[in-house]
Order: structure tokens, then sequence, then C-alpha cells
């Protein structure tokens, strides 16, 4: 079972599904959009950007790889451990996971993008549809799941990739190498994250 340690009273372990209590955030299992117009609007574009050749072929070998996984929900088995006052929790391996392996989806409640908003709000993830932009981010400050942990390295063992599925857009986590147990599990959060924040100590 997926576990999440918490830092002083003995590290105690409680399931995933607790984590909304101790963080006080709501965890959801899927994509939440904050007007059903937006949803539409992003069925729209899916299915735009399905009928380009080069993007369809690219989605058929992301979803063939990992579509089950994302139909299904799958999480690997993960543990959230405090690191320090300055990093906070990060996302830690608790088996061995091989390359290529499915991690998750990063979850949280699509809205449009707002420098005001954003500029503060460390959970926000730019909201892809094919390789490009939307005017739209995932938004995980209040809704969101266990990827709201995972932290950033320029040496990340996890890549994100967008994939189109059930005509919704996704960004998913996989495996870039073999993972030990034990391993944080870290992605690369692009030059986009950091134009309003300072760059981080290096990792």
């Amino acid at each position: 079972m997926s576990v999440i340690s918490q830092p002083k009273r003995g590290s105690r372990k409680i399931s995933l599904d607790k984590m909304s209590e101790v963080f006080d955030f709501k965890m959801i299992k899927r994509l939440h959009f904050l007007d059903p117009r937006i949803g539409e609007k992003v069925r729209v574009r899916c299915l735009k950007k399905l009928k380009k050749e080069e993007y369809a072929k690219q989605n058929k070998w992301t979803t063939h790889l990992f579509g089950k996984e994302v139909e299904e929900k799958r999480v690997v088995p993960v543990e959230i451990r405090y690191i320090d006052p300055l990093i906070g929790y990060g996302v830690y391996s608790i088996e061995d996971i091989a390359p290529l392996t499915y991690v998750g989806s990063y979850l949280g409640l699509v809205r449009k993008r707002s420098r005001r908003q954003d500029k503060d709000n460390n959970y926000v993830f730019r909201y892809v549809i094919g390789p490009h932009d939307t005017p739209w981010v995932i938004d995980a400050r209040h809704h969101g799941n266990f990827t709201r942990f995972i932290n950033h390295s320029y040496e990340p063992n996890l890549t994100s990739k967008w994939m189109i599925h059930n005509q919704r857009a996704h960004v998913i986590f996989f495996t870039n190498k073999h993972i030990n147990k034990g391993t944080q599990l870290t992605y690369d959060y692009g030059p986009y994250y950091w134009r309003s924040r300072s760059y981080p100590l290096s990792m």
C-alpha cells in the first residue's frame, strides 16, 4: 500500500486516502474543470489535435504504453517523506521501479491561467494539449493527488509528457531509468515554472 510519512510524532504512517486530512487539500482521482465550458473547449481542441498525423502518432505511442494505467488510475507504491524546512516534502519509491513505468498523472483543477494568481502558487502545472500551451493550467493547491509533492531536479528520474485519452489531455509521469527502492522521484519543472520564482538549489 502507498503510504505517507509524517515528520515529528515518530514518523507515523497513514494511507494516501488520508492525505487530504493531513495537508488540507482534497484528494481527487481525475481532472476537475472550474467551468464546464473549459472542459468542452478542451475536448474540441483534443479532437482537432488528433486529426494531425504527427500528434496522432505520438499519442498512439504514449497511449499504447500508458493508456491502461491512466484508465485504471494506477499509482506506483510511493511514500511521501518530510525532507527539511526549505524543501518540505518529497515522493520516494518504496520498491524498485523499472524504466518506462507509469507513475501517475498530475491532477488538479483546470482553470484559466492568471499571472497574479499563479505567481505564489507552487502547485501550478501548464495544461498542454499536444506539445502546445493553452490558456489553462492545472492547479493542485486545493485539489490534487500525490504528484503535487514531486520535487524538481536538473537530473530527473521521471519524464512528464502530454497524452490525450478519452478526449481529454493529461499530463503523465513515467520513469526514464531504473529507480531503486528508497529513491526520491523528481522531474524537471522547466523554465516556465521559474519565470516568477527563484531558481532552486541544484538537485
